[in-house]
């Protein structure tokens, strides 16, 4: 190897080398600092991208609301009562508008009708979600249920409202009696506050756990420790054998109307956020 090409090979690492130290260099002093969306755990974040400078870890890790199961029961004249089965994963975080939709496909996979609602969610809850008497243009053969973005809310040393049911209880009604069979029980207050409006769902099913009919009240005015009587009468035959009654009560802790101002309840721990 001659010296000639020795030294242009010397020189040329040289060149580069200065190349890749001005390059450094620009780098270096121009490089972005860090940001909440660098997917690094950066700035006194205590999650990657979430918490200290940036938005709480808490929010940022949200779930959406899950649907467990949507089901879809036929009624005369083609209308269909629609129930689902949804839950919050998240531990503190509730909302007190979640919408929603239903949606009926035929077996084409066209959509025959549709039903939008809005509702609330406890933080970390399952619960029932129904609609009845929506009419579809064709027969269904399944049903989907969506939701659109939740404005989550969170809530301190959330307590879930102590609302239960006592003395179930479901019949057939007699020739004399008005209505094809009934279902009865005792709603009890168990929290230190007077509610507005408390929602009651009902639904039946069969031995294998099918759903066979869906039914709902409400009850106005429920003070705390009380205990109340309701019935919710089916007027159309069931069709198959009812073996569970499933009754679910529930009451929107975000609503402030939904609170009674007698004056002399302490507010329970769910109430504070």
């Amino acid at each position: 190897m001659d010296k000639r090409f020795v030294k242009q090979i010397i020189i040329a690492f040289v060149l580069i080398s200065i190349l890749s130290g001005f390059g450094f260099l620009a780098y270096y002093f121009n490089r972005p600092g860090p940001t909440c969306t660098d997917g690094v755990q950066n700035q006194s974040e205590e999650g990657i991208d979430c918490g200290g400078p940036c938005t709480s870890c808490d929010v940022v890790n949200l779930g959406e609301v899950e649907v467990i199961w949507a089901k879809a029961i036929a009624a005369q004249n083609n209308f269909y009562n629609l129930a689902a089965q949804i839950r919050n994963p998240n531990q503190n975080h509730g909302s007190g508008e979640v919408f929603y939709r239903f949606e009926l496909y035929d077996d084409a996979d066209n959509i025959v009708a549709q039903r939008s609602g809005r509702t609330f969610i406890l933080p970390n809850q399952t619960k029932y979600l129904t609609q009845v008497k929506v009419i579809a243009g064709r027969p269904a053969s399944r049903v989907r249920l969506s939701f659109d973005e939740t404005n989550w809310q969170k809530i301190e040393d959330y307590q879930s409202p102590q609302l239960f049911i006592q003395q179930k209880e479901y019949r057939l009604l007699d020739n004399e009696e008005a209505g094809f069979s009934q279902a009865r029980a005792v709603l009890v207050n168990k929290s230190n506050f007077d509610f507005n409006k408390v929602d009651i769902d009902i639904l039946l099913f069969d031995l294998s756990h099918n759903l066979l009919a869906l039914n709902s009240t409400e009850m106005r005015t429920l003070l705390s420790g009380q205990e109340r009587d309701f019935i919710a009468v089916w007027f159309d035959s069931i069709e198959g054998q009812v073996s569970f009654i499933e009754m679910e009560p529930e009451t929107n802790i975000f609503n402030p109307d939904n609170y009674l101002p007698t004056g002399r309840r302490i507010p329970e721990r769910f109430q504070e956020y």
